[in-house]
């Protein structure tokens, strides 16, 4: 089979799309949606436009891509009805996906067309008769001249939609009912009037019959276009000299502009008029449309393979998203016939995959997604703007040499998210293929999925590494660990983020030119210069290495706040003030649950631990959420404050510990020697051993909260708080310290290479 007779893939300027063939005409089916663009989309597409036009003085080859019109040649004229046989356009292009952008720019063509012919004085014609041919190209994409008999002719509307609408040279059977259809063919009785010369068109909805609110709608949005004309004629200066300085670009010759002598011709004139300037202005507006503006045509040859595009392209009446306006990008690049059985296929749907999986969130996972893979791709950070995003795919799209591992990165940043989405959704999904079975990555990536999303381009790098045939994923499971860390070191030092963004930002697009780190002994070291992270500028040599040189280095000199950590003393003497309980939750319960991994009571003092032999008390195996200790509990209670601790140290580490969530309900805000029992219960060995502490304690409890402690695990964490008698601050700012340690040794040292 040919797959040219299947479909045809262009793309095509406005000019080749509406006017170069007269009578070809558009068809909105039956069964289309109304037209439904509303303010934010017009200002959209006005938006790209001047974009455009004001790339035009950084390149000169600058175009603006509306994204994809797919439609299909009805030679037969089989999708019209009603019609008048004989009386059709000689082409008609029936509409399968595009109808709101192809509308919408037509009301951007009517507006600019009257704002130039109102201002069209006898003097104005003159001075500028030899660029106002530019008009006559206008006016054949609003109309079409249907020609029938000696002498006569009858101009069709360029688009009309099925039912409301009939093409035809009689009065008694022409029918243009519809909003778009009705709107240009007042247009087209108004400017061929001459007594509306200098005036300007108004579309009237008065004697409207039917589906009113669709017409005022549709009046609406070309009066968004006339205030946006207004508004740039008026304020954007800036663009004009550009546009002026550039009209070579848009086809217009020296000599018409400059004349002969380089000071004469248009360029004297608009100097000296202002309505002659506004005119000249307009009118290169127009000549970019006609000739930048772009979209990628879509042809099927049959309704079924129309249908097959607009399914396989995903489009909808909806505001398209940056992906959406971005896959006819790739389609154009490769040919259609090459792209259904190209690599980059498979990767584009790998990403709808990814979209689909939430249907209510799309634009947010879209928006997500793009403003992620920029910073994992070039370095670069993109704001959530949509107008951003779509510019952002395109233009690097098409600068880049290697497009397939642009396009195959984008889909390794869609999989990583879904990988962030099931940590904490559905974590048995990704633990064996992604993770290895490494239980504490698992942990630690539910912690960074909390709210560290900044962290998902570094990691989709490590994961894109994990994905090589000759990757045991160790890099990829130490990155999640190590940036894990990062965050809880820098976090649980400091009341806001004090630039942790910008670490990372600055990591994916320039990496660290001179690295220091400072050792125990106080000496600064300069370390090699760290290449950036992003794909393009470092596809091939990232490594865990640097990554944890990178980290200790923003931690010792990255802060905005001039906060240095660069040993344990450092760092235990900040948090020990810091109430991290209150500052993040989060921060606070990974601490925890790294102090009490693998760590049994010391009998140095009141709620010291002290570490175990492998295999004991493994807490960061269980999962961040893990059932057991959902919960942060206070020793010396939030309120009712039995035991005399300051608000100083009520929220910070030392005062802190995990329960699960039934306990820590019932342990409230209980006094100290009810929560010292149930402490004893909680960490005794055996059933037998809890019943006899409950047993011999003056302290009773009820039947449900015996029954809970019964029910639970163990908690050998907690014997070192069996004994609270001497609760206070000087214990808490201990303990802090002696947890402070259990945390440092295992984040700061083993997972990000601090010295001990």
């Amino acid at each position: 089979m040919d797959i040219k007779n299947v479909f045809s893939v262009d793309t095509v300027n406005m000019k080749k799309l509406f006017a170069d063939e007269q009578e070809k005409c558009f068809y909105i089916p039956a069964y289309q949606r109304p037209y439904s663009w509303k303010k934010d989309d017009i200002n959209r597409m006005w938006e790209d436009i001047v974009y455009g036009l004001e790339q035009l003085g950084n390149s000169e080859d600058y175009i603006t891509f509306l994204g994809s019109v797919i439609t299909m040649h009805d030679i037969k004229h089989e999708s019209i009805a009603p019609i008048v046989r004989g009386e059709t356009p000689s082409k008609v292009m029936v509409i399968i996906d595009g109808q709101q952008r192809l509308t919408t720019m037509l009301l951007l063509i009517i507006s600019l067309d009257n704002a130039i012919r109102k201002k069209l004085t006898k003097d104005n014609e003159e001075a500028l008769s030899r660029v106002l041919e530019t008009l006559t190209f206008v006016s054949n994409m609003y109309k079409s001249p249907k020609n029938y008999g000696l002498n006569k002719s009858r101009d069709y509307p360029k688009i009309i939609r099925a039912y409301d609408d009939q093409w035809a040279t009689d009065d008694d059977q022409e029918k243009y009912d519809s909003p778009i259809a009705r709107l240009l063919k007042e247009y087209i009785n108004f400017v061929a009037n001459n007594k509306n010369k200098r005036k300007t068109f108004v579309y009237s909805v008065d004697n409207v019959d039917k589906d009113r609110e669709s017409h005022k709608g549709i009046n609406a949005n070309l009066g968004v276009f006339k205030s946006s004309i207004a508004k740039f004629l008026k304020d954007k200066l800036d663009i004009h000299k550009t546009m002026i300085g550039k009209t070579h670009l848009l086809d217009i010759e020296e000599s018409i502009f400059s004349g002969a002598d380089g000071e004469g011709g248009i360029k004297k004139d608009i100097a000296n008029n202002q309505d002659q300037k506004e005119i000249f202005i307009l009118l290169l507006i127009l000549r970019f449309v006609l000739q930048r503006v772009f979209v990628a045509d879509i042809v099927a040859k049959k309704e079924e393979y129309a249908f097959e595009m607009f399914d396989s392209l995903n489009t909808t009446g909806d505001p398209l998203t940056a992906f959406e306006t971005f896959k006819p990008k790739v389609v154009e690049h490769i040919g259609l016939e090459a792209y259904f059985s190209s690599s980059s296929k498979k990767h584009m749907e790998q990403i709808e995959d990814y979209l689909k999986l939430d249907p209510k969130r799309r634009d947010a996972s879209t928006n997500q997604l793009i403003t992620t893979f920029s910073l994992s791709e070039n370095g670069k950070a993109l704001s959530k703007k949509l107008r951003e995003q779509r510019i952002y795919l395109r233009d690097e799209y098409r600068k880049i040499e290697a497009k397939e591992g642009f396009v195959k990165n984008l889909a390794i940043v869609g999989k990583f998210y879904n990988i962030w989405n099931l940590s904490n959704n559905n974590p048995d999904e990704i633990i064996v293929n992604e993770l290895k079975n490494d239980k504490v990555a698992l942990t630690c990536l539910q912690f960074l999925a909390k709210k560290h999303i900044i962290a998902i381009a570094l990691l989709s790098r490590f994961y894109s590494k994990s994905l090589l045939d000759n990757s045991n994923a160790d890099d990829f499971v130490g990155a999640i660990k190590t940036v894990a860390a990062f965050f809880v070191l820098w976090r649980s030092v400091r009341t806001g983020t004090a630039g942790i963004d910008n670490c990372y930002r600055g990591l994916m697009s320039k990496g660290v030119e001179q690295p220091r780190v400072r050792g125990n002994d106080g000496i600064e070291k300069a370390q090699e210069a760290i290449l950036p992270f992003c794909r393009q500028k470092n596809e091939n040599n990232i490594s865990l290495k640097n990554l944890k040189t990178a980290l200790r280095y923003f931690l010792f000199k990255g802060a905005t706040d001039g906060v240095e950590i660069y040993s344990k003393e450092t760092w235990l003497d900040k948090i020990k003030n810091i109430g991290i309980y209150t500052e993040n939750k989060e921060v606070c319960k990974l601490m925890l649950i790294s102090a009490f991994d693998g760590v049994v009571s010391s009998n140095q003092g009141t709620g010291l631990v002290e570490e175990a032999r492998s295999g004991v008390s493994e807490t960061l195996n269980k999962s961040f959420d893990y059932l057991f200790f959902q919960s942060i509990e206070h020793i010396s209670p939030q309120t009712n404050n039995w035991s005399g601790v300051s608000d100083e140290r009520k929220h910070t580490l030392g005062n802190l510990t995990l329960l699960p969530k039934s306990i820590n309900s019932s342990a409230g805000n209980r006094e100290l020697k009810e929560k010292e029992l149930m402490f004893k219960a909680l960490s005794a060995k055996t059933l037998k051993e809890q019943k006899e502490h409950l047993k011999n304690s003056k302290v009773k409890f009820g039947e449900s909260t015996e029954s809970i402690l019964a029910q639970s695990q163990h908690f050998p964490y907690l014997e070192s708080l069996t004994n609270l008698e001497d609760w206070g601050d000087e214990v808490i700012e201990k303990r802090t310290e002696n947890l402070g340690s259990m945390i440092w040794k295992k984040l700061a040292v083993e997972w990000l290479g601090f010295e001990k």
